[in-house]
């Protein structure tokens, strides 16, 4: 996808493999292109590079009783549009509105603090 940086993903121990569900270090500009690959559905430069199928489902609520995740993706209902994001241990997020043709990405240093009951911590990006 034409990454401009190599990135980081740790491993689950000093000679481990890649952990699956998270901790991949990059930069704001590399983050994008994630978002821009969901947004269209899969699409890079006009080739299909993932499923679109596979997309939607990454997007759409995986059970009935959590309708804010998906696979990978935090699904938002609070801003009357479809809205998905991609958050980070440290307050990063990618934030995709693909009726607004909009991609966000927000960059973290230190983990926010979570109110009990609450899915999000205060760094949370409110809509």
């Amino acid at each position: 996808m034409g990454a401009e940086n190599d990135a980081l993903w740790q491993l689950d121990d000093e000679n481990g493999i890649e952990k699956a569900y998270c901790c991949i270090a990059s930069n704001a500009r590399d983050f994008a292109r994630f978002g821009k690959l969901y947004k269209q559905n899969g699409k890079w430069n006009g080739n299909q590079i993932l499923d679109s199928a596979f997309v939607q489902k990454c997007v759409s609520p995986k059970f009935k009783e959590s309708p804010q995740y998906g696979y990978g993706w935090w699904i938002a209902d609070d801003i009357g549009k479809k809205a998905y994001f991609m958050q980070g241990h440290l307050g990063q997020y990618v934030i995709v509105i693909p009726e607004d043709d909009l991609i966000i990405v927000r960059l973290g240093h230190k983990r926010g603090s979570k109110e009990e009951g609450k899915l999000h911590r205060d760094s949370y990006c409110h809509f």
